[in-house]
């Protein structure tokens, strides 16, 4: 019986496999973000993350740490700490450090964000408009 079925169930295993690579990566998956660089970002009571965000892109991916997500939420218990989040979604207070700690960044905003999983978020950034030398003629 397993001899006639186990091929069925490794088929079945590669056809998912293939099928979910055939798919891409589409912004607003944790995929997007797999060959770019991560910036670490360190906050208070010592909790960890991981910022990755593509060059020239408004979205963050925040990547917490699990032992550090741990350590971080029983210090903030303890200490009475409140973490204040205008979107409401999980890790916004490293996304705004990281945006802190970015020169490159200065001005920005988080504006929105998605929980993927409890360790994974995704924020949507609004920065000001970078200047453009203007050339007035008066003639």
């Amino acid at each position: 019986m397993l001899a006639r079925t186990l091929p069925l169930i490794l088929a079945a295993a590669l056809a998912a496999f293939v099928s979910g690579c055939a798919r891409g990566t589409a912004p607003g998956s944790l995929s997007y973000y797999v060959a770019t660089p991560a910036a670490k970002v360190e906050m208070r009571c010592g909790g960890g993350y991981q910022v990755f965000q593509r060059p020239g892109e408004p979205t963050i991916l925040v990547a917490a740490y699990a032992i550090s997500e741990a350590v971080q939420t029983m210090c903030e218990q303890r200490r009475g700490i409140v973490p204040v989040r205008a979107t409401g979604v999980r890790h916004e207070e490293a996304a705004v450090e990281y945006i802190a700690t970015r020169p490159d960044l200065k001005g920005c905003t988080v504006v929105s964000g998605i929980e993927h999983t409890r360790l994974h978020s995704e924020f949507v950034l609004a920065c000001p408009a970078v200047a453009t030398n203007v050339v007035s003629v008066k003639g």
